[in-house]
């Protein structure tokens, strides 16, 4: 008799089957299986797999921007949301369920223990694959990602041979040389591929800031020209190398439709500094941004919220201005999954500014409206830049499987649309052909700023060294998947020589722990 809630049949529910994007959907789910306990894991996943095979996918916040969980495939699914624990365990740390979601985990760090995760601002995110990804966000820049702390992971693997699963922890300290390698590949690259994680460890955590400032800057689309607009991203780009680790900024590059262009500048105060010390800091250090900026365009009062992940509401400031606020006021502020849409993401990483090819394409594409859809459906489309760089650039390129350590900006592309299509039903001939200009815009449109690359952000084709691959985490199966034959391509850019080339190296790691490829999606590694 099993510990842990199974639902199969009739008790299966539309809801158990839609991703948190809703183009996604699993029609043929047979069965939910939800361990309430880490003890009850190792038996939930032989149940599952020894029932459902290789058709069983692990999802904690359902957030995975691909159908890696939720397609025609999937005969089960292991809920890790019960899972959701934060505490602090004597012997191994800090510790984080892998059911848990990005807000929990923030406020119970911080109010329990007076610590945080240099993690991803979206609120409802899962832990399980959002810190096996990378894990990245507003404090990354000040501590590095999330990964860069972790010290130990619960995994339950599963022995193909013996149809056995197997709790274990694994960490730099395991005696197992195999061990370590797979916690080695745990930091980057665990998402779906060589079991299912349910806990977290972090022998130590950096302290939470008790103070933040935030601020927004905007600039109407109908002044920008493409001088103007080459300018501030140029300008943009210096300012990421210039700020201190402490600061982080996104530079929502909206499309024509939303009508502005605008940007968030957050400032966290460093451990030690006072509020009134950290506001004047802030403050000053704001209006040299401001300064800077104006000086190309000047900004405009912010009339609609900034789109994209994460968002900021339009009344909470107006452009121009600070609100210093406590540092859990900020993080709310700017903790928004958003509304559940469609959607498609693409990303980059980029070493320096953006070259003038790529200046020309984005501002082309930002001011396209693709045929079959109105101006107004375009609104939520954007190129978010984040500012990268700082303590992630730290940590040397093979010390984890995030190879991405020398760039200074982190760049999503996103495009969204609605409709009123049923979940998992068959779209109309309008709703579909909306689904298709927009997938059109967002692939031509990244296929022209990266042409002189192959069409991706290639960094073996790219001889000024500007461009450097793709984040695990935003999955994008244009770049390739197993069923166009292309994956290793993808693979490549997200892990580049950690994929295959190096001594420690993925393949290697998925060989060993999951030879008969249980664990697989469109974009998993291989065994070969």
């Amino acid at each position: 008799m099993s510990n842990f809630p199974t639902r199969s049949g009739a008790a299966v529910t539309m809801s158990d089957r839609q991703g948190f994007v809703r183009r996604w959907y699993a029609p043929n789910l047979d069965a939910v299986y939800v361990p309430n306990r880490i003890e009850d894991l190792a038996p939930c996943v032989q149940a599952a797999l020894g029932t459902h095979g290789p058709n069983v996918k692990i999802v904690s916040g359902r957030h995975c921007y691909e159908d890696f969980a939720y397609n025609g495939t999937t005969r089960a699914v292991i809920d890790m949301s019960a899972l959701n624990r934060i505490g602090l365990d004597p012997r191994l740390g800090y510790f984080v369920d892998a059911g848990c979601e990005n807000w929990t985990v923030y406020r119970t760090l911080l109010n329990g223990f007076g610590k945080t995760l240099p993690a991803g601002s979206c609120y409802s995110v899962g832990a399980g694959g959002h810190i096996t990804g990378g894990g990245y966000g507003l404090l990354s820049r000040l501590h590095g990602l999330t990964v860069d702390w972790l010290t130990g992971v619960d995994i339950v693997t599963w022995d193909a041979g013996s149809a056995t699963a197997t709790l274990r922890h694994v960490s730099n300290a395991s005696s197992d040389p195999a061990e370590r390698d797979l916690f080695w590949a745990l930091r980057g690259a665990g998402c779906g591929n060589f079991g299912v994680i349910a806990r977290y460890y972090f022998a130590t955590l950096p302290d939470a800031p008790d103070h933040a400032t935030l601020a927004t800057l905007a600039w109407n689309w109908s002044e920008m020209s493409l001088d103007s607009f080459a300018t501030l991203l140029a300008a943009y780009a210096e300012l990421v190398r210039e700020m201190p680790g402490s600061d982080f900024s996104l530079l929502k590059l909206n499309h024509v439709a939303a009508g502005q262009i605008g940007m968030i500048y957050q400032s966290a105060s460093p451990p030690g500094i006072g509020a009134d010390e950290h506001r004047l800091r802030a403050a000053a250090q704001f209006q040299q941004v401001r300064q800077r900026f104006d000086a190309i365009l000047p900004s405009v009062p912010l009339v609609r919220p900034l789109g994209g992940h994460p968002g900021m509401m339009s009344g909470l400031l107006p452009s121009g201005s600070v609100q210093h606020l406590t540092y859990l006021e900020a993080v709310q502020t700017l903790n928004g999954s958003g509304p559940n849409q469609f959607g498609k993401y693409k990303s980059a990483y980029m070493k320096a500014g953006f070259p003038a090819d790529q200046v020309r394409a984005i501002y082309r594409w930002l001011n396209t409206v693709p045929p079959g859809v109105d101006v107004s459906d375009m609104a939520q489309s954007l190129l978010q830049v984040d500012s990268y760089g700082g303590a992630i650039n730290d940590v040397a390129s093979d010390a984890t499987a995030v190879p991405q350590r020398s760039s200074i900006l982190k760049l999503q592309y996103q495009t969204y649309w609605n409709n009123a299509s049923p979940p998992g039903g068959p779209l109309s001939p309008d709703e579909a052909a909306q689904a298709r200009a927009h997938l059109d815009w967002i692939d031509r449109f990244y296929a022209e700023v990266y042409a002189p690359n192959g069409g991706v952000p290639d960094p073996v084709r790219d001889p000024a060294g500007v461009v450097d691959g793709c984040y695990y985490n935003y999955p994008d199966l244009s770049l390739g998947s197993w069923a166009a034959g292309d994956v290793n391509q993808a693979l490549r850019l997200y892990f580049l020589d950690n994929f295959r080339a190096n001594p420690r190296n993925l393949v290697a790691v998925k060989r060993y722990w999951d030879p008969q490829n249980f664990f697989h999606h469109q974009q998993s590694l291989p065994v070969r």
